[in-house]
């Protein structure tokens, strides 16, 4: 039995790595209406074409060789960090899926998630694992000039790497892309 969580609220590739240099920049963020997802990664569609997300294995500076094709994160999250960080912006951390739905644990989603598409389907995306932060994108939370060191942010970086931050998720299953949109309804397994 799937209990609901909440919809998807942000979807969003990274037209380009948001580290340099190891200094985190959002701004290769973009911000979609709906993705095709598949087991090589996600597109995103921007209303004119489609943009291949760094994290997809056809991108030509692919990050992680498949590892990291598809992420999700919760705006029970964004509220755990506004309250330690200040102001967060939804999507900030770089997921590719946000959704209206409370702070889980890896624990909570441990059987995986699933989507359900304007269509009905129902893609399940299996195996959250949360993602580990970088001492670059805790600095840009802490407002720092510089890249702090690890010993430095180590609380703050406990913090987010419970999944906080979000979740990395399994998606070479999929047999096929899929179309998912904003609005889309997520449970859990």
């Amino acid at each position: 039995m799937k209990e609901p969580i909440g919809r998807i609220v942000r979807l969003q590739v990274h037209a380009e790595p948001l580290k340099q240099n190891g200094a985190y920049r959002p701004d290769p963020l973009v911000s979609i209406n709906r993705a095709v997802v598949g087991a090589e990664g996600m597109l995103g569609w921007d209303g004119s074409g489609w943009i291949v997300d760094t994290h997809h294995r056809a991108h030509p500076r692919a990050k992680g060789g498949g590892k990291r094709v598809l992420s999700i994160g919760f705006t029970g999250h964004y509220a755990a960090m506004a309250n330690r960080f200040d102001t967060v912006p939804i999507g900030i951390a770089g997921e590719n899926i946000v959704v209206d739905g409370p702070a889980v644990t890896a624990d909570d989603i441990a059987d995986g998630l699933v989507v359900r598409c304007g269509d009905g389907t129902e893609v399940e995306l299996r195996a959250p694992q949360p993602a580990v932060a970088c001492t670059g994108f805790t600095s840009y939370l802490l407002n720092a000039d510089e890249v702090l060191g690890h010993d430095v942010v180590a609380d703050d970086l406990a913090f987010l790497s419970t999944g906080t931050r979000g979740f990395i998720l399994d998606v070479t299953h999929l047999d096929r892309p899929v179309e998912i949109a904003v609005g889309d309804p997520v449970f859990r397994r």
